[in-house]
């Protein structure tokens, strides 16, 4: 083959990645980056034309998608049950609490002032008090279980988590 000059391939090059080369001119390309005297400039093009002879090469066998499937279906399913669903829901809430913590006792510049006092004079009405948040709390809680529950059912549908 009579050599190409430098002009002709990076005329080639522009046509091959406007794709406007026919077969003839793809030819050209594949034997000039094949012969091993490559203009240093075009060296970045050479897997792009040297890489398809071995691509040729390959095949795939046919029982390669029934092979596939039974890879796919020998997947394990990840069982998530109620109680550790709400353990890691609990963990991530005494995190949260925790930072929220060290955040609020890094602002408070001088400790020294903090006084307990008691905002309470009767111990009933304390009691009410006490009782009435752990009920809001419990609430809130099991408006989160269900949110997580209505979170993960499409996940549950496809078979991909099962909820004890």
């Amino acid at each position: 083959m009579a050599a190409i000059n430098r002009k002709e391939i990076d005329m080639l090059l522009q046509r091959y990645f406007e794709a406007e080369t026919d077969i003839q001119e793809e030819r050209k390309l594949k034997a000039y980056f094949q012969s091993g005297d490559i203009d240093p400039s075009f060296h970045i093009y050479r897997d792009l034309f040297t890489l398809t002879n071995t691509d040729q090469s390959i095949e795939i066998s046919n029982d390669f998608e029934k092979r596939l499937m039974t890879k796919i279906q020998q997947t394990p399913v990840i069982r998530f049950g109620i109680r550790r669903v709400m353990a890691i829901a609990a963990s991530l809430a005494l995190v949260v609490a925790a930072g929220w913590w060290v955040i609020n006792q890094r602002n408070n510049t001088d400790s020294s002032q903090l006084v307990m006092e008691d905002t309470y004079d009767d111990p009933e009405e304390a009691y009410r008090q006490v009782t009435a948040a752990l009920a809001l709390m419990s609430s809130t809680m099991d408006k989160g279980q269900q949110m997580t529950i209505q979170s993960v059912a499409p996940a549950q549908q496809l078979g991909v988590i099962q909820m004890n």
